[in-house]
């Protein structure tokens, strides 16, 4: 499993290739994911994750260029 892929719940799972957040199910014929409120919130914690991730990656490229 990738470092950045995480299971929500509900069969839903989230992983940050760099750039997008990808949303999948474990089952191909499934087209439409419905949040519940607990994989909502689950969800919402792993974006405020990345986004730190995202922040220290900024910070990083900017320390170097100097």
């Amino acid at each position: 499993m990738d470092k950045h892929q995480r299971h929500l719940g509900d069969g839903v799972y989230v992983s940050f290739d760099g750039f997008h957040i990808n949303l999948a199910v474990n089952h191909h014929e499934n087209h439409v994911i419905a949040l519940e409120p607990a994989v909502l919130i689950a969800l919402e914690d792993y974006i405020a994750q990345i986004r730190e991730l995202v922040k220290s990656k900024l910070n990083e490229d900017i320390e170097s260029k100097d």
